[in-house]
């Protein structure tokens, strides 16, 4: 048995931009921005986490803000071993004791990005590591029943992965998914601004206008003043953001994922297709938080969808049940 003593464990969400840590019976113990920072005169790595997250745009050229993972996935070995390494750290004071680690994953991940997690985890301090696909943990989390031969859809929106999945009987059914999700929206909104507005903002700016103005329904005009540099004069400029723009920019990332879950949906077996009709879409990920996106979803396919109460912390949340309870035990594989 993996876990024979669930006290010498944890569970993790390595998300794109945000890791969580669960503790068994202590609940969720660190929660930071999956960033880290790199001197490249000392060569060495000498900050992550949240104190890494609020310098990176300002740094100077020899201090280097690195992301372990892009779109769901390890870009940098190199990094991502140092950054688990700090993470483990954090939750084993006594450098001796190695735990046991579950990260939670995006099913659609190749052998090989799957390996790259398995061997930053035991290179980073872990003396065993499970993977448990993201659909598992997302269910266990919402507390949808899994075990049951009705199937249930889960949409998860994540920062770099979008997945939508089909779960019954314990099993993944079938899962589709695309690696454009949040992070890709914050691109589109700087992308829009620059070539419709001519003015260049930061994607810290981007993403705080798509937390603030962004909404897939028509609402009341709202502006916000944000500083920004003019991109044929090159100088700093107040400029007043409009939501309409903010709109347009994030509809066709919108419509991506509209496309997507149309394509699950037409693709489930007709055993199915009561089970799903019937539970309608759970809604799931960080991104879900984006304004009038279920109704959006649901408008345009017809089918009911249902956000989590917590989706920022529903993954993680899934993956600690999985280790608390011994009945989810076959669903860790390496």
């Amino acid at each position: 048995m993996f876990f024979h003593h669930t006290s010498h464990a944890y569970a993790i969400d390595l998300g794109t931009n945000n890791t969580l840590v669960y503790a068994p019976n202590k609940g969720i113990v660190l929660d930071e921005p999956t960033s880290i920072a790199f001197d490249t005169i000392r060569q060495t790595f000498f900050d992550w986490g949240a104190s890494a997250h609020r310098i990176a745009g300002k740094n100077p050229k020899h201090i280097e803000v690195m992301h372990p993972l892009s779109k769901g996935a390890i870009t940098n070995l190199n990094v991502a071993k140092a950054y688990i390494k700090e993470v483990i750290r954090r939750m084993v004071k006594r450098h001796w004791f190695k735990p046991l680690i579950v990260v939670s994953v995006p099913s659609d991940l190749t052998s090989m990005e799957r390996n790259a997690v398995i061997e930053a985890c035991k290179e980073g301090g872990a003396r065993e590591v499970r993977l448990l696909k993201d659909p598992f943990s997302a269910a266990l989390g919402s507390q949808h029943s899994i075990e049951k031969p009705e199937g249930v859809l889960v949409l998860d929106i994540g920062a770099g992965v979008t997945e939508v999945s089909l779960l019954a009987c314990n099993g993944l059914v079938m899962s589709k998914s695309i690696r454009i999700a949040g992070n890709d929206i914050d691109q589109a909104i700087v992308e829009h601004f620059k070539n419709h507005k001519r003015v260049l903002i930061s994607l810290r700016d981007a993403e705080m206008l798509k937390k603030n103005l962004g909404a897939m329904l028509q609402t009341p005009c709202k502006t916000i003043r944000i500083n920004v540099k003019n991109a044929i004069t090159r100088m700093p400029e107040p400029f007043d953001v409009d939501a309409k723009d903010v709109h347009l920019a994030i509809t066709p990332i919108a419509d991506k994922i509209v496309a997507l879950t149309h394509a699950m949906l037409s693709s489930i077996p007709p055993s199915f297709a009561s089970d799903v009709y019937e539970g309608g879409i759970v809604l799931t990920g960080g991104t879900s938080l984006l304004h009038g996106i279920e109704t959006h979803l649901s408008q345009q396919l017809k089918i009911v969808v249902t956000p989590v109460k917590n989706p920022l912390q529903n993954i993680i949340m899934g993956a600690g049940r999985a280790i608390e309870e011994r009945r989810y035990a076959h669903l860790l594989g390496a």
